[in-house]
């Protein structure tokens, strides 16, 4: 039986087309927001301790401004599996940034906190 150059033509534009659909990346599933959670064990949370031993703790990706609240003081940070950066302001209009990669521990008066930018 013999196939025209037409169909074969046909035939492998439908493979090729079908070996780009399987090989594709998946799409990402969507992170959730950046947001302050009740503090746990988990070792994949940001937490932000105080001297005293108060923590903070934030999951998920992108920004979050800290507002002046209670409890914006940090003296350790575990980053857990967050990267990015965060902001404080050590003295009024003095803002510094402090950048992070996963599993970090971090040391030093990071306060007030100002600002937490989490990568996606």
């Amino acid at each position: 039986m013999r196939i025209s150059s037409a169909a074969k033509a046909a035939t492998a534009a439908a493979l090729a087309a079908a070996a780009l659909t399987f090989a594709a990346p998946a799409t990402a599933s969507p992170q959730a927001a950046l947001t302050e959670v009740k503090c746990t064990s988990a070792t994949g949370q940001l937490k932000f301790t105080k001297f005293m031993g108060f923590s903070r703790c934030f999951v998920g990706v992108g920004d979050l401004k800290v507002g002046y609240a209670f409890n914006t003081e940090a003296n350790w940070v575990a980053t857990g599996n967050h990267s990015g950066w965060f902001s404080y302001e050590p003295t009024p209009g003095d803002v510094k940034v402090q950048h992070f990669d996963k599993n970090q521990s971090l040391t030093g008066d990071f306060y007030p906190l100002r600002h937490i930018h989490v990568d996606g």
